[in-house]
């Protein structure tokens, strides 16, 4: 049963039952898991159908949802002269959920890159992250997340890393067989140098001997690495901006706001050609905005 066919059914489901039905029971009515059942309902709140939960007794659907929305339709089938049926190709509905202060705000610049239709859920810190329709989304309770179709991908570098590969009339990701650095420096910023920045942060002083240990090694060593990866290059991965430079840019960008990175020319200048992409330059004003609320 494809997903159109099985959201629909949820909301007919809700719609003739007569008062709230608790999870397990709606998922047994609908032949699913409850898993899917979780995931089903996030979706359909993503695409503005907010079912509601009410604790202790079950789901609900408001009064004034009547049909399911455009968003659910299933796609039609066109008969050309020769009698022939193609279905014709529709692109997956792309949910990207987030908080705007979060690290959710490399996956918005991915996404404003890529030039793509998205919808974006701004989820609240708290029990919003921690209701079963989102673990079934993401297991940790945390941003950013992206649902493509039937694909969920979870953690920044990856869905950079998804999106590049998803899109890729939008050219942010080297050729195959040119990705060395790509992946190199990209896996770098999301583990090591992720993992140096917050032991530093929080006063940790690993010893020689601790740092052996460790995968992030050594937090100067760090620094200086990826100082030089950077140095007089506008891209860290060839010849043309990529999701490479989304996320590590993002690293530095903000760990020099924050304190977290030092102030070096390599970075300031690194950064500087990348701050002010059009794309980038989105997701800032976003952000003011949110924050003026």
């Amino acid at each position: 049963m494809s997903r159109p066919t099985r959201l629909q059914d949820l909301i007919r489901v809700l719609r003739h039952h007569q008062g709230p039905i608790g999870g397990p029971d709606l998922a047994a009515a609908l032949g699913v898991t409850l898993r899917s059942l979780y995931q089903d309902i996030a979706v359909l709140r993503a695409v503005g159908v907010e079912v509601v939960n009410e604790p202790g007794r079950g789901y609900v659907l408001p009064p004034e949802v009547r049909l399911p929305p455009a968003a659910l339709a299933e796609p039609t089938q066109e008969t050309p002269a020769d009698g022939s049926v193609t279905e014709p190709a529709r692109p997956a509905d792309l949910v990207f959920y987030t908080n705007p202060l979060s690290r959710g705000g490399i996956v918005h610049w991915m996404l404003e890159e890529l030039g793509a239709t998205y919808r974006m859920v701004t989820m609240e810190y708290g029990a919003a992250m921690k209701t079963p329709e989102y673990l079934a989304i993401n297991p940790l309770g945390k941003v950013p997340a992206i649902r493509h179709g039937e694909t969920v991908v979870t953690e920044a570098a990856a869905i950079c890393v998804y999106l590049a590969d998803a899109f890729p009339e939008a050219r942010l990701a080297p050729p195959p067989a040119a990705r060395g650095d790509y992946y190199r420096w990209l896996f770098l910023s999301a583990g090591p140098l992720e993992s140096a920045i917050a032991l530093n942060d929080l006063g940790v002083a690993p010893t020689p001997e601790q740092t052996m240990r460790l995968g992030c090694g050594d937090y100067w060593t760090l620094v200086d690495t990826l100082a030089a990866a950077v140095t007089g290059k506008p891209f860290i991965a060839g010849d043309a901006f990529s999701a490479a430079d989304v996320y590590v840019g993002s690293h530095i960008g903000w760990g020099m706001q924050l304190g977290t990175l030092p102030r070096r020319p390599e970075f300031e200048a690194y950064w500087t050609g990348l701050r002010e992409r059009p794309a980038h330059q989105r997701c800032e004003a976003f952000i003011e905005q949110v924050l003026a609320r």
